[in-house]
């Protein structure tokens, strides 16, 4: 996503990342990688309960972790667009999300 930000930003789209771990860990691992957009804690699950991808008894303390997802959402809030995989190898790419957006 970083690669393409300015396009997303173009395209009126804001960024954002869900992890399980601590604010404190999203922090220095989005400076690590130069990161421009956050990555915001669940560290409750909340948000991969919401959005129907948590992943039970796959996290490394045995709890759950979010399924690979990427999700645009619309400015009604509505899902416009889901992809979901078990594999977190196989994701879209930002060519693709861009794609998803539309003209």
């Amino acid at each position: 996503m970083q690669s393409r930000i300015e396009d997303f930003r173009a395209a009126g789209v804001r960024v954002l990342a869900f992890s399980t771990d601590s604010m404190d860990e999203n922090g220095k691992l989005a400076e690590e990688l130069g990161l421009e957009f956050p990555i915001l804690s669940d560290a409750d699950r909340e948000a991969i309960s919401a959005f129907g991808i948590r992943h039970e008894g796959k996290g490394p303390d045995g709890g759950a972790i979010a399924r690979p997802a990427t999700f645009i959402v619309g400015p009604g809030a509505e899902i416009e667009w889901r992809d979901v995989t078990s594999n977190w190898r196989v994701r879209p790419g930002p060519d693709d999300i861009l794609e998803a957006l539309g003209p």
